[in-house]
């Protein structure tokens, strides 16, 4: 238990390291048997301590440690628990390129095979506001197809078997916004075309025809 929290702390730091958050923006959690540990509302990811996160019974939705409030965002987090068994972390970042890339209307396709091997299945959800159970709904209407998910106006939401595959969707997600913006800038982007993902599909690399196979959600 103790260290699942130090974990989420680490990496709610990474994350601000990464800027992918500013201020008490965002939010983490990971699963720790039937407790969802996450970052309490109102805290900066940089602040947080292990006795500080809030824990949360994820049958009834009742915290049962910790003092503070838990993320408001509570019931986006229970959602993708409650469909995904195979998710153990659930990062939610307000990355600024990707947010500002689906925001902007533009469709986000892969340019790269990398998109396709580590962020899964990719997919976005037109604007709910925050904090509310439509939200929640819209999350887990796509949690059991997705893995990462843009959310417009509001950010991303990457899940992981672990922590560190969560957070390595979000900094993949921010980098690949950041190159397709770059690409749109200067040229027109390329992106994969179904012939190159054919020849993905062939690889050994198990990931590769993983999520291929199983599609996306775009």
């Amino acid at each position: 238990m103790r260290n699942v929290r130090e974990e989420l702390v680490k990496y709610g730091r990474k994350l601000v390291e990464a800027r992918l958050v500013a201020g008490a923006g965002g939010n983490i959690s990971a699963r720790d048997g039937n407790v969802i540990w996450m970052k309490p509302s109102g805290v900066a990811m940089d602040e947080l301590s292990p006795a500080g996160l809030c824990g949360v019974d994820i049958r009834n939705g009742r915290q049962v440690r910790g003092k503070g409030r838990p993320t408001s965002e509570i019931n986006m987090h229970l959602a993708v628990y409650r469909l995904r068994p195979d998710v153990n972390a659930v990062f939610h970042t307000h990355s600024p390129w990707a947010t500002g890339v689906i925001t902007a209307g533009v469709p986000f396709k892969p340019m790269f095979a990398e998109v396709y091997a580590d962020l899964g299945r990719l997919g976005s959800i037109p604007y709910v506001t925050p904090m509310t159970p439509k939200l929640a709904e819209a999350i887990g209407a796509r949690a059991p197809a997705c893995d990462t998910i843009l959310m417009t106006g509001h950010g991303i939401l990457a899940t992981g078997a672990t922590m560190k595959q969560a957070y390595y969707r979000c900094l993949l997600l921010e980098n690949a916004a950041i190159s397709l913006v770059a690409a749109s800038v200067v040229g027109k982007p390329q992106y994969i075309s179904a012939a190159q993902i054919r020849q993905l599909e062939r690889l050994e690399a198990p990931q590769y025809r993983k999520n291929i196979v199983e599609g996306g959600c775009r």
